[in-house]
């Protein structure tokens, strides 16, 4: 009940979202948990909540946790009503419903309306659940091809320009593979089956009753991922593990490799002459990419519920996504500062960036992600059969 009323409070301040949230201000006795990822994100909470009393002239106490984000909305649950949850907390997107429909996380009752206009538009569906933002998004991720340039000259724009290089490279024996990505991994392989429509649920994945997975988009796009096994010859099974995918393309055995922005550190120790580009296309078509956006949440347990507000609000700000790039690298949700950075950023960032234009939401739950992991393997082991 005491939170019911906190937030109609609020509510009633807000008026229409974010055109008035200038005229709420922090409780008087405002403090802040602040539950941030390792690192880098730590140190940059540390320096918004500076800035958020600074260019505010509040007064709030904030202390900070570092968690990492894939953790934070099981604690959340579990911790819930102790002193010990975070009042603003920041999770990956795709953990956002399961926090809602366990009662966890407040609506964005500051700033809807300026994310729906300053946002792209991944970064805006993965604020919501069931059409209700909760969110505020700070960042966001996505998978980008890096390859050898002392293998392959050229960036490559097609997946045909690969498995042609691959009928001259691949050799099983030496472990030499034109392409590696893991395959039974339904995060990474969903791209192929998303880029001619296939889906899991309609209506932007609310809609149950609308199943996609077998539709004729999705049949086309899976038949044309079995192409790349002459590519990627290996055996599934045997290179699941990230660390030997990595460990094969770093001793000069693949060309080109199928990963994350969090992959880039270690592949530049290992001296490669290495380059990175967007995922090109296959049979002409952009295969569309899972997309996770990091979002900084309002705690429903929270005794401040308009500090709270304002500094997410605030975290996920123009000026503060921008110093949040320039501090951490990650990359900033905001169109404006997009356009921005994009032409002095890094090859990856770059990369990523483009990728943004053919981006879906991963709204699956790790359960989901299973069942996508086992029908992955199904499809390799009788791939003559896409379709059943």
């Amino acid at each position: 009940m005491k939170k019911a009323i906190l937030s109609a409070v609020l509510a009633t301040s807000c008026i229409c979202g974010s055109a008035m949230a200038q005229e709420i201000v922090p409780e008087a006795d405002a403090k802040l948990m602040v539950w941030a990822d390792h690192g880098a994100s730590t140190k940059f909470m540390k320096y918004a909540a500076e800035e958020f009393n600074k260019q505010n002239g509040y007064n709030v106490e904030f202390t900070f946790r570092s968690l990492s984000p894939v953790d934070t909305a099981t604690r959340l649950i579990q911790d819930g009503g102790t002193t010990q949850v975070g009042d603003v907390v920041e999770i990956e997107h795709d953990t956002l419903g399961r926090l809602v429909v366990a009662g966890g996380v407040m609506e964005n009752l500051v700033s809807t309306d300026r994310i729906e206009k300053e946002m792209i538009p991944g970064a805006v569906a993965a604020s919501k659940a069931n059409n209700v933002g909760y969110g505020f998004p700070v960042s966001f991720a996505t998978l980008a091809m890096y390859y050898n340039k002392d293998l392959l000259n050229e960036e490559p724009k097609t997946f045909e320009e690969i498995i042609e290089f691959s009928k001259t490279f691949n050799n099983s024996r030496q472990k030499k593979y034109a392409l590696l990505w893991n395959v039974q991994n339904y995060y990474e392989s969903r791209m192929f089956f998303a880029m001619n429509g296939g889906y899991e649920f309609g209506n932007e994945g609310s809609n149950p009753q609308d199943l996609g997975i077998a539709n004729e988009g999705a049949v086309q796009g899976l038949t044309a991922m079995l192409k790349l096994k002459e590519a990627n010859s290996a055996n599934s099974a045997d290179l699941t593990d990230p660390q030997v995918r990595r460990g094969l393309f770093q001793e000069g055995k693949v060309a080109a490799l199928i990963d994350g922005p969090w992959a880039e550190a270690g592949l530049k120790k290992s001296g490669i002459n290495l380059g990175v580009t967007s995922i090109p296309t296959l049979d002409g078509h952009h295969p569309r990419t899972f997309s996770t956006v990091r979002l900084a949440v309002v705690s429903a347990f929270t005794e401040y519920p308009r500090a709270s507000q304002l500094f997410a609000d605030f975290l996920s700000s123009e000026a503060m996504a921008e110093k949040r790039y320039e501090m951490t690298g990650a990359i900033p949700p905001v169109a404006t500062v997009m356009k921005e950075i994009e032409s002095s950023a890094t090859p990856l960032t770059q990369a990523v960036i483009n990728q943004a234009s053919m981006l879906t939401q991963c709204r699956l739950s790790l359960r989901w992600a299973i069942s996508g992991n086992q029908w992955l393997r199904l499809l390799l082991r009788y791939g003559t059969t896409v379709k059943t």
